[in-house]
């Protein structure tokens, strides 16, 4: 029996004032690059609602490549534009992989400005099933126009349908942006695990008072660092006496901290990371996966998730230390959503940790001992930078979580990783 996949896409009957998809089918062309991987098309009436269907059937090709188009002038260069629709897929194994939106830009360049993708999407509280992408894009320079492309991928089984198909011109997003500090500190000698923790304590007070920043990330393991107790001795709950007192920091200059400690609970002790917010409440944690080998002789224990929390300006992640060695904690991370990832880090090599935030497209701050303290934008360049051998210090950077980084033939990394990046072929799932 033959299998088919069908595209189906909704276009509304009564258009808005600046909606610029066709009003009926004649506007959409299909095309496909080879006619033996192309999908089967057809355009009809909608069944539901005034306005036009546009289908699209694999024919049991694996490797079906194609889809509907149309091209969309007037478009202005440097202007926003907002592109809308909903989704009911069906038996389709990897979503990402499969349906593709394009808003492949036209314009005197040739083809050397990559398209945008429209890849994110949530879930719909109803109908069951649904889901909606809403995605607010910016024409690169010199665009003059747009082609609209619904493409069928990959996939010999399934179904989606598409309705409320919109693109329209758009406000630009609002700014989100954010004030980060990196503290360098390395305590010596310090009579108890709490004295490490007040000299940090005490940077940050001193940082939060000239800076006035959003969010300070401080070092591995502060209760650690600098004394000579055991490890079970260092360890401590959380909320703690370490959460307790750089609480108190937070609180007063209402600011999220983020830091590690020696954490107990039970028998076990963790390497975590802590996440307190402006009123000095602890927001989340995160236990590090990527254990050394001196951490694991040490009795240290793994943890096994890397979670991302939201704050009033956007959502963190937090890595630690030898996490950075691996590509996985920070893909991860920016799977699940993170916009900035926060790592206490005592050494490592900055080629990889810099890598993090290239291969993901993701903001990046970290603040070391024998590394550096620096704060690294999406495509690596340091915005500011503590040296790890000049004393105590704190990086500072005004960054903007809305900016988009958008490179001539790759695009706006984290659009074409997000959509490019697959699954099958790994061990690893994306959600």
């Amino acid at each position: 029996m033959m299998l088919w996949v069908f595209v189906v896409l909704l276009a509304a009957g009564t258009s808005a004032a600046q909606e610029l998809i066709p009003a009926d089918a004649s506007g959409w062309k299909p095309f496909a690059p080879r006619t033996q991987t192309a999908p089967r098309t057809e355009a009809v009436p909608s069944p539901a609602a005034a306005g036009y269907q546009l289908k699209l059937a694999s024919g049991g090709k694996r490797y079906v490549y194609g889809g509907w188009t149309c091209h969309l002038e007037g478009i202005e260069a440097g202007a926003w534009y907002r592109f809308r629709a909903r989704a009911l897929p069906r038996d389709i194994a990897a979503l990402r992989e499969s349906v593709t939106v394009m808003l492949r830009w036209r314009g005197d360049y040739g083809n050397g400005v990559a398209p945008t993708y429209v890849w994110d999407y949530r879930r719909a509280a109803q109908p069951a099933g649904v889901i909606e992408s809403d995605r607010v894009a910016q024409a690169p320079p010199k665009t003059n126009a747009v082609d609209v492309e619904l493409v069928l991928q990959w996939t010999a089984t399934g179904s989606v349908a598409f309705d409320k198909l919109s693109f329209t011109r758009a406000e630009p997003p609002a700014p989100r942006k954010v004030r980060v500090a990196a503290l360098w500190l390395r305590p010596r000698n310090s009579k108890t695990p709490a004295d490490s923790v007040e000299q940090f304590a005490q940077l940050a007070e001193k940082a939060a008072s000239e800076h006035h920043p959003d969010i300070l990330v401080l070092g591995e393991t502060i209760n650690h660092i600098g004394a000579k107790q055991t490890l079970d001795e260092k360890a401590e709950s959380i909320p703690g006496p370490a959460t307790e007192r750089l609480g108190r920091v937070a609180r007063q200059h209402q600011a999220y901290i983020v830091f590690g400690i020696v954490e107990r609970d039970g028998i076990d002790v963790f390497n975590t990371g802590v996440l307190l917010d402006r009123e000095g409440r602890v927001a989340g944690k995160y236990r590090k996966v990527q254990l050394p080998r001196e951490e694991v002789a040490g009795g240290i224990a793994p943890g096994d998730s890397f979670p991302v929390f939201t704050t009033d300006f956007g959502r963190v992640g937090i890595m630690i230390c030898h996490d950075a060695s691996f590509v996985e904690p920070a893909r991860e991370l920016a799977l699940n959503g993170a916009d900035l990832i926060l790592v206490p880090i005592w050494g490592g090599r900055q080629p990889l940790v810099r890598a993090r935030a290239i291969e993901n497209g993701i903001w990046l701050a970290t603040s070391g001992y024998d590394y550096d303290s620096e704060i690294i934008d999406p495509l690596g360049r340091v915005l500011a930078s503590v040296p790890h051998d000049k004393g105590p210090g704190v990086a500072v950077a005004d960054i903007d979580l809305s900016e988009r980084f958008r490179e001539d033939w790759i695009g706006d990394w984290r659009d074409t990783v997000n959509k490019q990046r697959r699954s099958a072929p790994y061990r690893f799932r994306i959600p």
